[in-house]
């Protein structure tokens, strides 16, 4: 990986730097404020892939570089999982977890694809079943809302997508929704002051009606952090409705990796019926089963619109599709043994 800190007035001045620099695929890793004699300066470092060196056939190779010290991205997740020189699709599939209904699917469709590998039988198989719909540096047709149950991550990942967009040079404009749950605003105040974007409270649907309006004014992206949802709550799906149903959005799920695959799909028929066609999945590192994610495509007939793989802002939203997830599927990651005994102390 390449690191590089760049300079600049403003963090709007210093992020186009970052991208003319290193380009749309730079990962900001930190951002720092400094006022020296009176004149702000702010600093962000980025890093990008580094590409492979030359070596002469000639000559000794060069050694293996060590990679930085950064954030896990989709790639480094993946090269944490155990490899296997052979791949046993039944084996992979049956520790996610999946519905037998979906299992024997994937399987039959395989069977009739003839590829090289079993790990390219499943990404055509899942190519054929279901939807990749990634968010990506084209301007939305309509306003963005993250919606999902309680704890899936909507804060950060809104964050994240923001950081997305900034980088390949737009405008973009928050509103949040999240005005009732303890700290919810002040977090992703933090990120916009981070990120030096604008910020509007919408308490209630014409509220959100009246930001987008103003925000649309301005030509920016708009993006809309909510409060979590219960599923199971006939009053808050009711309230979730009133916002949508007065505003012209797109709703998209979010929700975490690891979740009982009974609940993923409740969860994702319940908020099909609000009209949702695309969703996110978070917490990517700190699971080891992904049923839950086949089960939201196929149950609620949604599209994969990205991954969030850690909870740290530059990370980002990772794009998906279906090579990756059938990568992620059949990568499986090493349980790891961890002991908690106290050493004993000689009395």
């Amino acid at each position: 990986m390449k690191l590089k800190i760049f300079s600049a007035p403003s963090m709007e001045e210093a992020l186009k730097n970052v991208r003319k620099s290193l380009g749309d695929d730079a990962v900001i890793i930190d951002t720092t404020e400094q006022e020296i004699a009176g004149t702000k300066t702010v600093k962000v470092t980025a890093a990008i892939e580094a590409p492979a060196p030359r070596i002469n056939p000639h000559k000794n190779p060069a050694p293996k570089p060590v990679s930085a010290p950064i954030k896990k991205s989709l790639r480094e997740l993946e090269e944490e999982f155990l490899a296997h020189e052979t791949l046993d699709l039944v084996s992979s599939l049956s520790h996610h977890g999946l519905a037998d209904s979906i299992k024997l699917k994937l399987l039959d469709l395989g069977q009739s694809l003839e590829c090289e590998t079993p790990e390219l039988t499943l990404a055509s198989a899942l190519d054929s079943m279901y939807h990749f719909e990634p968010i990506t540096d084209s301007i939305p047709a309509r306003p963005i809302m993250l919606i999902g149950p309680p704890g899936a991550g909507k804060t950060i990942t809104t964050a994240k997508i923001a950081s997305h967009f900034i980088l390949s040079g737009k405008t973009v404009h928050l509103i949040s929704t999240d005005v009732y749950r303890t700290g919810g605003l002040a977090q992703l105040e933090g990120y916009a002051s981070v990120l030096k974007i604008n910020l509007t409270e919408a308490e209630k649907p014409d509220d959100l009606a009246i930001a987008i309006k103003n925000a649309k004014k301005n030509n920016e992206i708009i993006l809309i952090d909510t409060m979590g949802y219960n599923p199971y709550s006939t009053r808050e799906m009711s309230d979730l409705h009133d916002f949508l149903a007065n505003t012209d959005v797109e709703a998209i799920l979010v929700t975490s990796a690891g979740i009982d695959p009974y609940e993923a799909r409740e969860i994702s028929e319940t908020y099909a019926a609000l009209g949702v066609k695309r969703f996110i999945t978070t917490k990517i590192d700190v699971a080891r089963r992904y049923a839950s994610m086949l089960t939201i495509a196929e149950n609620g007939k949604m599209s994969f619109a990205g991954v969030g793989i850690t909870p740290y802002l530059g990370d980002g939203i990772e794009q998906l599709d279906a090579l990756k997830l059938a990568k992620l599927l059949t990568r499986i990651p090493e349980k790891k043994k961890f002991t908690f005994e106290r050493e004993k102390k000689d009395e």
